[in-house]
């Protein structure tokens, strides 16, 4: 009995920092393909993906595709709880779209969309998420 009582706590507390809806808001502003504003929140990068740099040619694609798709539209947040906020004051985060109701769309992450359309590269980082499970 008295190793159930950690066991469940753990478990808990292990539920509880890994939420996909920890912080929401409407994307204000784009800085790249992989980093943008979130009203509310602060600038957000996206986990675990890398944008081209946006003074080259694929870095303006990557750009305008993120634009179209997130400027002005509710996001909700998986914030990294490893690394916390970076340097240049970003977060690192895992990006859900919204359903019409404006519910989060959890089959929808950004970060996964924007790879497989080609305008950004998986980049496995030193953080709670893994991309092999999107």
């Amino acid at each position: 009995m008295r190793c159930l009582i950690p066991c469940v706590m753990m478990l808990l507390v292990a539920q509880a920092a890994a939420h996909p809806l920890e912080a929401s808001g409407r994307v204000s502003s784009i800085s790249s393909g992989d980093t943008f504003m979130v009203d509310g929140f602060g600038l957000v990068h996206l986990a675990d993906v890398r944008a081209p740099d946006v003074y080259t040619a694929d870095g303006v694609h990557s750009k305008e595709f993120t634009m179209e798709r997130l400027l002005n539209v509710q996001v909700f947040l998986d914030i990294d709880n490893v690394t916390g906020y970076q340097p240049g004051g970003t977060t690192e985060c895992l990006v859900y779209l919204s359903n019409p109701d404006g519910t989060p769309d959890l089959r929808r992450l950004f970060n996964r969309i924007i790879v497989e359309a080609g305008f950004a590269n998986l980049h496995d980082d030193d953080n709670e998420f893994d991309p092999a499970s999107w």
